[in-house]
């Protein structure tokens, strides 16, 4: 009777065990389920997984002197996506844009009274880039600007429909 008591003791015990040991494998599992939720509502914010965030800062003037320029558009044209954005500088001359990592873009900066910038470039990072614009020159003897910055424009819608 002594053994068939100890054989009981045992199996209980045992059996507890193997109960705890279920339970805290369970608890461990939907702990990791709900970090794994939070972490994707995270990822699914105002951050895309697969975007860089690039800031613009458009300035006019040179050195500590430079002063902001609101309301400067800048858009962009995937070279090799179908990704394009377009934004407009806030007061202190800043604008915010999501590209696609990998992937090249062409921006053109425009501001009244100021001569368009244009460039290519490949998304590597979130990175940041500076523009002092340089005012348009009124004379008449440099058309050729006008109509290279006519062409570019051209070539951007272009772009845009491809």
């Amino acid at each position: 009777m002594k053994r068939i008591k100890s054989a009981t003791v045992a199996f209980v015990i045992i059996l507890a065990t193997f109960s705890f040991i279920v339970a805290a494998n369970a608890i461990n599992i939907g702990t990791q389920q709900e970090t794994t939720v939070q972490n994707k509502e995270k990822d699914n914010g105002n951050h895309p997984l697969f975007f860089a965030e690039i800031t613009f800062n458009i300035f006019e003037g040179t050195g500590c002197g430079c002063v902001p320029i609101p309301g400067a558009s800048i858009a962009s044209y995937g070279l090799d996506t179908d990704h394009n954005n377009s934004c407009i500088t806030d007061d202190n001359g800043v604008c915010i844009l999501e590209f696609e990592y990998d992937r090249t873009y062409r921006v053109t900066i425009e501001a009244e009274e100021f001569q368009m910038v244009l460039f290519d470039f490949l998304v590597i990072d979130n990175q940041i880039f500076t523009f002092h614009m340089q005012e348009k020159e009124d004379s008449s003897s440099h058309n050729f600007p006008v109509l290279y910055n006519l062409l570019q424009r051209i070539e951007s819608a272009v772009n845009l429909f491809k």
